[in-house]
């Protein structure tokens, strides 16, 4: 492994270095007056062939509220061939003027951007303020593109908006024959060859069997009790006098049954996450849990539950939530545990089943009572993969409480800690998306993102050309045996074969949301067809190819590659043909 990134980067430094004084970068500073100043940055030669722009911390003038870096190589006209790229692998063309396209920075799971045009194909990587930065595709009324990043100072929580870090931006010259294929292993080689605790599934799985369990099971989230909520009449903030009765969902007594009934219909390997079990139920009063919630049977009942799924050889585990908390727990405490803005209000993130959800400071968690509290959920019997909601789907939430102040970059490292416990505890970890200054620590995540449901829920306004067009595995070409996933919430649940080819293609994992009669037949069916895929959960996916229109090739490390036909007729490529709207995996 070791010898493959060396001759990798060597390989892309001899690419990089016939082409390095085209890296002309510069940064933008944008003070609270609107003035705007425009200097040069210097680059400076990485070993794997990248060149760095580095703006120093102490070089941002006091008055500067917004800074950008521009490089011209992230330049395109409308109409020009190529595409932008960024995020789990959103990519767009250049087809518009008057065009804006932010990925702001509570979605930045892996701080690159990337542009093909015809000059070539370059992809950038931030470093430092790595929280902290929206990125942008714009087009001007002449249909001029450009990429670049973007850090607001006022919105960091620092005293006059100060960086706590320099902020670096590193430039990759990929060559004109790239394309997202090659940038996506720039990035896994980048991020394996500086983090040495990022390991595969399989090197971690040497010392924790319960991986390899894990990667052949399908996982199942069962919620079993829960406040009713409705926006926007719930988005208040309760009290124990106020908030609404907890109601049972599905008893543990009746979990035990639905799980009998998949074990009966041939169902080998689940992983159960059982949600809603705490006090209050789902989201009800965290960041409380115990007692057990008594309306769905209470601890004695939810101890049996989890020994009975067990008995199977299941993974049975928990879900919690130590990102938000609400008014009306138990530990409220005046707002101590919850994350403070800049001008000493508590920050909040959205309305929930517990009312109005504030973020929870997750260093004041780890230094109060969150050990202990993991400590007794592992006491109940969960054992597989500790499940904590949106762990890693949102960024760490910066506070500004003089009593426990933290900035978004030591927010993560808390983030860090409570994941490397929880594989103590647990013997794993899981949560959605995977910000990946934690890659190698998750173990799976239940979706990459949420854009392909978004575009498919027409969220665009209509008549509008949708700013993202096509997405390609970007995520899984760089990290498919690192992190077990699924693609996105359009491929959850019973799937339709349309985006059942989806899940094939992206080389996911079925998840199902809750279990019992009504959807025993869906799950028994995805069951089946995983069983013929799920060794490749285990391996690197090398290549994504489009070979025709809706026809593609994914090659595995293995050897072994499955060609997805997503069109109403058969077709045919390397002497392997698939019928209409079907799949093939080729040993």
């Amino acid at each position: 492994m070791k010898y493959e990134i060396l001759l990798a980067a060597l390989c892309i430094g001899l690419c990089a270095a016939a082409t390095a004084a085209e890296f002309k970068p510069r940064a933008v500073f944008y003070a609270s007056t609107g003035e705007r100043t425009i200097t040069p940055l210097e680059v400076t030669a990485r070993p794997d062939g990248g060149w760095a722009a580095t703006i120093r911390k102490e070089s941002v003038p006091l008055n500067v509220a917004k800074v950008e870096v521009m490089c011209n190589e992230f330049f395109a006209h409308k109409g020009e061939k190529g595409w932008w790229l960024l995020g789990r692998g959103l990519m767009g063309m250049f087809g518009q003027t008057n065009f804006l396209y932010r990925m702001p920075k509570q979605y930045t799971y892996m701080p690159y951007y990337a542009i093909k045009n015809s000059r070539g194909a370059y992809m950038a990587i931030t470093e430092g303020m790595r929280f902290e930065y929206d990125t942008l595709v714009t087009s001007d009324q002449k249909g001029h593109y450009r990429m670049f990043p973007r850090w607001d100072l006022t919105d960091l929580g620092t005293a006059l908006g100060r960086p706590y870090e320099d902020m670096t931006v590193v430039f990759y010259d990929l060559g004109k024959d790239a394309d997202y294929n090659d940038m996506a292993k720039l990035y896994r080689r980048y991020r394996l060859s500086r983090d040495p605790s990022i390991k595969t599934l399989k090197e971690r799985a040497k010392d924790r069997p319960c991986l390899l369990k894990l990667a052949r099971s399908i996982p199942v989230r069962q919620q079993v009790a829960a406040k009713p909520f409705k926006r926007p009449d719930d988005a208040i903030d309760f009290t124990p006098e106020t908030e609404h009765p907890v109601k049972c969902s599905c008893s543990f007594a009746q979990v035990r049954e639905n799980m009998r009934l998949l074990h009966d219909r041939g169902v080998e390997d689940m992983a159960v996450c059982l949600a809603g079990w705490q006090t209050g139920g789902y989201d009800g009063r965290v960041p409380a849990i115990f007692p057990v919630e008594e309306a769905a049977g209470g601890e004695a009942e939810l101890r049996k539950t989890i020994a009975f799924g067990q008995a199977y050889g299941w993974i049975v585990d928990s879900q919690n939530n130590y990102t938000d908390c609400y008014t009306v727990s138990p530990m409220w405490d005046g707002g101590r545990i919850a994350c403070m803005g800049p001008t000493g209000m508590l920050e909040r993130n959205g309305s929930w089943c517990g009312g109005r959800a504030y973020n929870l400071c997750l260093r004041h968690a780890w230094e109060t009572y969150l050990p202990d509290q993991l400590r007794q959920v592992r006491g109940l019997g969960f054992y597989g993969a500790a499940y904590i909601d949106v762990f890693t789907a949102v960024y760490p939430y910066r506070c500004c409480n003089p009593e426990h102040p933290a900035t978004r970059k030591e927010q993560a490292e808390y983030q860090r800690k409570v994941v490397d416990l929880c594989h103590e505890l647990f013997g794993g970890f899981a949560s959605e998306c995977c910000y990946d200054h934690l890659l190698g620590k998750v173990d799976y995540i239940n979706y990459v993102c949420a854009p392909m449901r978004a575009m498919r829920q027409n969220f665009v306004q209509k008549g509008k050309h949708p700013p993202v067009e096509k997405f390609v595995p970007f995520f899984e070409l760089a990290f498919h045996d690192v992190v077990l996933s699924n693609p996105d919430k359009i491929t959850q649940e019973v799937l339709a074969q349309r985006e059942n080819l989806i899940l094939v293609e992206f080389g996911g994992r079925p998840i199902f949301y809750h279990f019992g009669p009504e959807n025993v037949d869906g799950i028994v069916k995805a069951w089946e067809q995983f069983k013929t895929l799920r060794h490749l959960q285990l391996e690197e996916m090398t290549e994504h190819r489009e070979l025709a229109p809706d026809f593609v090739r994914v090659r595995y490390g293995n050897g072994e590659a499955i060609y997805v036909n997503h069109a109403e007729k058969k077709q045919t490529a390397d002497g392997v043909t698939v019928a209409a709207q079907s799949f093939r995996l080729v040993r």
